[in-house]
């Protein structure tokens, strides 16, 4: 820490977590705000002459604690963080895909995350290529490939899981939102027989569709980390709809209709897609339309309705739909792509 008067530094003790870049200075010390996985915002204190952030204590005791764990990745170890039980011997594993691009799971307070660990799933949350925080070619390493390093890196994530778990274990279930279900159901798509559901929260069809569709806010951040250029592999364009074919595992899609970021007709197109190709809306997948929320269709809470419906899914009981009024998939023919 450094005292601005007197311009000297000292090192303080740091609890594990995540700091928000803001702080305050009083008469009583510093104050920061502090998450950890067990403890949602709160301020820490450090007192004037203190050698360590102090922390209240944990506001909901019995959130569940969260660990660090590098898996072999195809160029290179994928750090992650886990909750729950040991991924080796527990029923089920998720493998949790974060939004952005740009962004990073950190040691931070997720109810969604706190809620799967507390229905016994094992939660693995890699902070694959084009994650932030590892350096700047970690980041930078989707720029002009979104679903290429990226996708290569969960799908040998996945693929360890399933080898060390063994046989007569569950495959891991895939789970995302935003940036992430597009990459989750890519996952899906490319290694059909890879997973046992794909859970999939908002969703993009492709970063072309995307900035076709998008904001002007969501235009720019597609132009800026260059979600227009095709990767040219195998798997070919990295559009969603062209790949539904190959989704085979137990798909469950939420998206709310007040979506400003990733606009609602990419998960009814998909929806559609899925339906023209015979598969049974409501038995082969599911699609959750909610009328009244945005992009953060999970909302913020464990008890949240719509988290229970999600996490039921990812535990393999079946998949009851929220109180209130659920959307059937509209048909989209001659408007929304």
């Amino acid at each position: 820490m450094l005292d601005p008067v007197s311009g000297t530094a000292r090192r303080i003790g740091m609890p594990p977590g995540d700091l928000l870049p803001c702080a305050a200075w009083t008469g009583h010390g510093l104050w920061l705000p502090h998450s950890d996985p067990g403890r949602p915002r709160t301020l820490g204190w450090l007192p004037p002459a203190g050698g360590a952030l102090e922390l209240p204590e944990p506001v909901r005791p019995g959130h569940q604690p969260a660990r660090v764990e590098t898996f072999p990745g195809p160029d290179g170890p994928v750090e992650a963080v886990l909750y729950g039980p040991d991924w080796r011997t527990a029923r089920q594993v998720v493998l949790a895909l974060h939004g952005g691009p740009n962004s990073r799971w950190t040691l931070g307070f997720d109810p969604f995350l706190q809620a799967l660990a507390a229905a016994g799933l094992a939660v693995v949350a890699p902070n694959q290529r084009g994650s932030t925080g590892y350096g700047a070619a970690h980041t930078l390493a989707i720029s002009g490939t979104w679903g290429g390093p990226d996708l290569a890196d969960v799908t040998a994530v996945g693929r360890f899981l399933t080898r060390e778990r063994g046989t007569g274990r569950a495959r891991p279930a895939l789970y995302g939102v935003s940036y992430g279900a597009f990459l989750a159901l890519l996952a899906a798509a490319a290694e059909p027989d890879g997973w046992s559901a794909c859970a999939a929260v908002a969703p993009f069809l492709s970063g072309p569709r995307l900035h076709a569709d998008g904001s002007a806010q969501v235009r720019s951040m597609v132009e800026r980390l260059d979600g227009l250029t095709p990767v040219r592999d195998g798997l070919g364009p990295r559009d969603v709809e062209r790949l539904a074919p190959a989704l085979a595992a137990p798909l469950l899609l939420v998206h709310g209709a007040l979506d400003d970021s990733v606009p609602v007709g990419h998960s009814r197109a998909l929806a559609q897609r899925l339906t023209s190709l015979g598969r049974r809306p409501g038995t082969d997948f599911h699609y959750l339309e909610l009328p009244d929320r945005g992009h953060a269709a999970l909302g913020t809470g464990t008890a949240d309705p719509v988290v229970a419906s999600v996490v039921r899914f990812l535990t393999g009981q079946g998949h009851p739909a929220p109180p209130g009024p659920v959307s059937a998939p509209p048909d989209t023919k001659g408007g929304d792509h």
